[in-house]
């Protein structure tokens, strides 16, 4: 069950990457390369946040989750009204950001009123980490999916037939969490059969498991974003043009990653807790395979997609997809210590890594997007070695190998599952993540 959850996210996740590698190039083409940097500068804050916003709350409700200590309709609950106050201070901390890292008056001004769709973005995230604990994939893909297939839809519609401004673009990509939200919702509030209420609130409890996840979550943002929030006046608006296209494109095998996560942090019991050990030792490779081909086409591919004037954004691509075998590393590791309620040590790792990617981003971006993607990869380097050393001795994980590399058994059980799915006859193997060597 688990590697079938694996597969449906993995597929999910892609949905959003390859709508970013659909309208990118459109985008690329009708803003150019400064435009396509004010894109970036514009919106990736907002989406940033709302991240960052959660103040590790999406992380406390999938733990709660998980070992149910919460009701799905009450983990709605509690979304919804952390999300006023959340949303309130993302709205002042980003108009604070637009008025000290804001260009012109003008795009100072667009700035502001993208920011006002922060809590959007907020809520979208709690909820994915309350589906997440429920062990809901179909419910986290929607939230996800809807999303990206409405901005597609209405980016390239709007771009082919219309001149599309960096500001209207941004706006309409942001708006378009709203579906999300809307969704997954509806999923959460929709509790399955037998479900018993969680009785009163445990706030405190979510108020406490948040607040030792909270140093992670900067620190994640930080090492996975920091570079293109704070890149326009370190990079300039045409570096981190490049830099922005780059990241489009390397990111892609992160869709496995971000899979992995969701199975290994999901509800999980008896053999099922042995199979996501499954998960994690089949999602490195996996991502070191796609990340090797990337690397490989990415000099054809990037200026053709792109367009020839993003040529330059070839180097940081290269460089990014080593990073990403780096950041699916992370990804899983972190992913093991929250699930067996290891927060802090998840958030030490993060930290670590974090603080080496800013001071590397200072030091490297007289070289551009090139020094950037550098930077990145250094920060994720330093955030997987820590969090490998605790790792080790978790219970329930016997060496680190067995959530990194796959065992025999592993390569047998993914050959008798292709069989089986090649002839219906023939019943498929019970995904009990043995480990067998």
């Amino acid at each position: 069950m688990s590697t079938r959850r694996l597969v449906s996210a993995t597929t999910a996740n892609l949905v959003v990457p390859l709508s970013g590698l659909l309208v990118g190039p459109v985008l690329s083409r009708e803003l150019g390369p400064e435009g396509r940097g004010l894109y970036a500068a514009l919106t990736l804050p907002v989406v940033v946040y709302g991240w960052l916003g959660t103040y590790g709350l999406q992380d406390a409700l999938t733990f709660h989750l998980r070992h149910r200590r919460i009701s799905r309709r009450d983990a709605a609950r509690v979304a919804l009204l952390a999300t006023v106050p959340l949303g309130l201070l993302g709205v002042l901390l980003l108009a604070v950001l637009g008025l000290v890292l804001a260009g012109e008056t003008g795009e100072r001004h667009q700035f502001l009123v993208l920011a006002l769709l922060a809590p959007l973005h907020i809520l979208a995230n709690l909820l994915v980490g309350a589906l997440t604990g429920a062990a809901d994939v179909g419910g986290v893909n929607l939230v996800k999916v809807v999303p990206a297939v409405i901005r597609t839809v209405l980016l390239v519609g709007v771009c082919l037939a219309f001149d599309l401004s960096a500001f209207v673009a941004g706006l309409l990509f942001l708006a378009s969490m709203a579906g999300g939200t809307a969704v997954g919702l509806r999923r959460l509030r929709r509790a399955p059969v037998g479900e018993v209420p969680s009785g009163p609130l445990p706030l405190r409890s979510l108020t406490r498991y948040a607040a030792v996840c909270l140093p992670g979550v900067l620190a994640a943002v930080a090492t996975a974003r920091l570079d293109q929030m704070i890149g326009l006046p370190l990079l300039g608006a045409r570096e981190l043009g490049f830099y922005a296209v780059a990241v489009s494109v390397a990111e892609l095998p992160m869709v496995v990653a971000t899979a992995a996560r969701t199975v290994l942090m999901g509800r999980a019991d008896g053999d099922d807790a042995a199979a996501a050990l499954r998960v994690a030792r089949l999602a490195l490779p996996l991502t070191l395979a796609a990340c090797v081909v990337l690397a490989a086409v990415a000099g054809p591919l990037v200026p053709l997609v792109f367009g020839a004037v993003f040529a330059p954004a070839v180097p940081p691509t290269v460089v990014l997809c080593a990073a990403t075998v780096l950041y699916t590393g992370g990804q899983i590791l972190g992913a093991v210590l929250l699930a067996h309620g290891r927060a802090g040590r998840s958030s030490a790792a993060l930290v670590a890594g974090a603080l080496t990617g800013v001071v590397a981003l200072v030091v490297l971006a007289p070289l551009g997007a090139v020094g950037a993607a550098v930077a990145s990869l250094l920060g994720y380097a330093v955030a997987v070695l820590s969090a490998a050393r605790s790792v080790v001795g978790l219970p329930g994980v016997p060496s680190l190998r067995a959530v990194t590399v796959p065992y025999a058994d592993d390569l047998r059980f993914l050959r008798a599952r292709f069989r089986a799915r090649r002839r219906p006859g023939v019943p498929a193997p019970v995904d009990t993540g043995s480990g067998a060597r």
